[in-house]
């Protein structure tokens, strides 16, 4: 086959490369030693070329999942890792800020959770999920608990999850309502929810690195 030609051209190729820097290297003298170990590697190993570390070239790829599954993959994956940092982080340092004028931890959670509400409720015409007043910024009045905060944001991610499936790659291509009084279609919505939560993932890994802690995903 082609592919298995071009191939062992490549190795043919790196171990006369190889050779050469070694042969050189070794009349030079050891001023460079590494030059000649790195040489003495390439000659050694079989195999060394970037096609080799890839697939087999006569194994096709997986074939591309639907679009609804692809979205709801990356919803759920911020999403769980929002949850994962409600979850971990201690509730004494819950109202825990780095400026005076940003939101605390639970605020964060809050405000990311409450905006995909609002979103999921405009793609699904429904008024799913709790009652969080008005706007995309709950009060601490009304989850007062990291268990209150933690419950709300599952639930957001839940309930994203249970719409994108529900409606499929055809769900995708409708439009609904969006910011600034205009429609926009829904798989444009999603991603800005998903490109929002990620946003708000990363300041409150700037939270958890401020009071000296690693984040769940940095443990892994």
């Amino acid at each position: 086959m082609k592919a298995d030609t071009d191939l062992r051209g490549e190795i043919a190729l790196a171990r006369h490369l190889a050779t050469c820097a070694f042969s050189s290297t070794i009349k030079r003298g050891s001023k460079q030693p590494w030059l000649a170990l790195l040489a003495l590697i390439l000659l050694v190993v079989p195999g060394t070329s970037l096609t080799s570390q890839g697939q087999p070239p006569d194994q096709a790829p997986r074939p591309a999942r639907s679009r609804s599954d692809e979205m709801l993959d990356r919803w759920n994956d911020i999403g769980n890792k929002l949850i994962a940092l409600a979850q971990d982080f201690p509730e004494d340092k819950y109202d825990f800020k780095v400026q005076k004028d940003e939101r605390t931890f639970a605020q964060n959670l809050l405000h990311a959770a409450a905006l995909d509400f609002v979103l999921i409720r405009r793609v699904s015409g429904s008024t799913l999920g709790p009652d969080f007043g008005e706007g995309d910024n709950p009060s601490r009045d009304v989850f007062k608990t990291k268990a209150d905060v933690v419950k709300f944001v599952q639930e957001a991610v839940a309930g994203g999850a249970q719409v994108i499936q529900q409606q499929g790659d055809a769900g995708l291509d409708k439009t609904s309502m969006f910011f600034g009084n205009r429609l926009a279609h829904n798989s444009s919505i999603w991603r800005f929810a998903i490109e929002h939560g990620g946003e708000h993932y990363g300041q409150l890994v700037v939270y958890y690195r401020a009071n000296n802690l690693v984040p769940p995903d940095s443990r892994r």
